[in-house]
This record gives C-alpha cells, structure tokens and sequence, in this order.
C-alpha cells in the first residue's frame, strides 16, 4: 500500500511533463505546416510575379521602339523642313 501512495505523485508529475513535451510536439508540427503552406504561395507568387515582370519587359520594348521611331520621323521631318527653306 506504501507504494502505490508514492506512485500516484510520480505518475501525476509524469503525465504533467508528458503533457508539455505533447504540446511543443504539435506546435512544433503546426508551425511546420504553416512554413511549408506560406513556402507553395510564395512559389505561386513568385510565378506570378516573373509573368508581371515579362510582360513589363514587353511593354518597355514597344515603348522603346515607338520612342526611337518618332525620334527619326521628327529627324526626318526637321531635315526636309531645311532643305525646303534652303530651296527657297
């Protein structure tokens, strides 16, 4: 009988100790899901982000060459407008 009254303070300490290692365990795992879940949005993004980027690289290339175009129609124009004057 004098064991058992020493084994139930040890048995409640033990479940007291299992109970907190239990519960670093699943933080532990739910944090890990967490990162895995923000790591495949980040990827998705990520994509997303190199399509927004490609597209934008398209765009500044047809800006460039409607900017380099006007440029030499206007060099143009200001060269016949001179050789019109000096016609004169």
């Amino acid at each position: 009988m004098n064991n058992i009254g020493i084994l139930i303070p040890i048995l409640g300490i033990l479940c007291g100790f299992a109970a907190i290692v239990a519960n670093a365990v699943l933080r532990s795992q739910k944090l890990k899901i967490e990162m895995m879940r923000e790591e495949r949005t980040s990827g998705a993004s990520e994509a997303e982000m190199m399509r927004e980027l490609q597209r934008l690289k398209e765009r500044v290339a047809v800006l460039e060459k409607l900017a380099t175009d006007d440029d030499r129609k206007l060099s143009s124009e200001i060269d016949r407008l001179r050789s019109d004057e000096l016609r004169r």
